[in-house]
């Protein structure tokens, strides 16, 4: 989970870096069955036509040369949230941010 946070909260600050102020926020939702986290930035976000390739291997939505990486780190958060029974989402409006999201399953107990 660890590694997912940390691509998230890159993506945030790499697609932030033209903005003056850059804002990026971090909070979450506890759910009954399930813990919401969301990364939130003001930056160049992208058009939501194209939402269902962002969490694909190799899958850019800007061009290199506006915005470096290896596209892999959306990808990689997409697996790792999922090997923990979660799922992924984003959502944007071009030129005014995203938000990129995530929920886990809470664990419950068996014990009576």
């Amino acid at each position: 989970m660890h590694l997912a946070v940390f691509n998230l909260l890159s993506n945030a600050v790499k697609f932030t870096g033209g903005r003056d102020p850059a804002v990026i926020t971090i909070s979450s939702e506890d759910e009954p069955e399930f813990t919401v986290f969301h990364v939130a930035d003001n930056g160049a976000g992208f058009n939501m036509e194209y939402v269902h390739k962002l969490f694909g291997v190799f899958q850019r939505l800007h061009r290199m040369e506006d915005f470096q990486g290896t596209g892999i780190g959306l990808a990689n958060v997409r697996r790792i949230v999922e090997r923990h029974n979660g799922r992924v989402w984003a959502t944007s409006k071009q030129g005014e941010g995203a938000t990129f999201s995530f929920s886990i399953p809470k664990q419950h107990s068996t014990e009576a």
